[in-house]
């Protein structure tokens, strides 16, 4: 397996080159982030170039987004590529959902690029309609990130009605429609993250949040079971 991985590893280096290669001339720019983008062409080009191995391909790739968003995380904290390597990786694999859900919150938060975070749910809905964790996180993104309270309630209603929705995602559902933009009710959602998420990132993000708004419902005299 590991091998095989290197093997795609060395394809994919190959294919991001002729990439360079192939729309390099298309662009004389100086920006540094326009400099990057050289190096990643689009994903359906790559799935094109790695016929057969699209799915190994999408994990190398994902690599390198995590990768990507570490060196900026510690470096400059801008993250002007980070749609577009999610792009590239869900062109690969559109079944692959954490650059769905870890891309999106990239872009919500340290890239400050809200509408391409919405952009990526929306490929993730359209690329996955029977997923229900494609309309759960839109919803959740919706009610945390857009204070869009009805279109929230409408993706968390949407998740539960799909295949192997949980029993929460119908609570959700019910509790965003009743309580739309309490803070008990931001602070549930949170909570919920940090609980199924496994990415560390994610994780911290909720943590942070969590302790936000329970400063702000200690600092107005509400209790999280008001």
């Amino acid at each position: 397996m590991k091998r095989k991985t290197t093997a795609i590893g060395l394809l994919l280096a190959a294919v991001f080159w002729a990439g360079s290669v192939w729309v390099g001339p298309r662009a004389e720019r100086s920006d540094a982030v326009e400099q990057e983008l050289l190096y990643y062409p689009s994903g359906k080009f790559l799935k094109n170039a790695v016929v057969g191995y699209a799915q190994a391909a999408a994990a190398v790739a994902w690599l390198q987004t995590v990768q990507y968003y570490g060196k900026h995380k510690r470096g400059d904290r801008v993250f002007d590529m980070m749609y577009h390597l999610c792009d590239i990786v869900t062109d690969l694999d559109p079944k692959f959902t954490e650059p769905y859900t870890f891309g999106s919150f990239v872009l919500f938060t340290d890239a400050g690029k809200p509408e391409e975070g919405f952009r990526l749910l929306q490929k993730a809905r359209e690329k996955n309609p029977d997923s229900w964790e494609a309309f759960f996180e839109s919803g959740f993104a919706y009610y945390v990130f857009a204070q869009d309270y009805p279109r929230a309630a409408g993706y968390f209603r949407k998740a539960a009605e799909l295949p192997g929705a949980p029993e929460y995602t119908a609570r959700f559902a019910a509790y965003v429609a009743q309580r739309a933009g309490e803070l008990e009710t931001s602070l549930v959602l949170w909570q919920e993250l940090a609980r199924r998420t496994d990415n560390p990132a994610m994780r911290k993000w909720a943590e942070e949040k969590i302790e936000e708004i329970q400063a702000k419902m200690a600092a107005s005299g509400h209790g999280s079971g008001s």
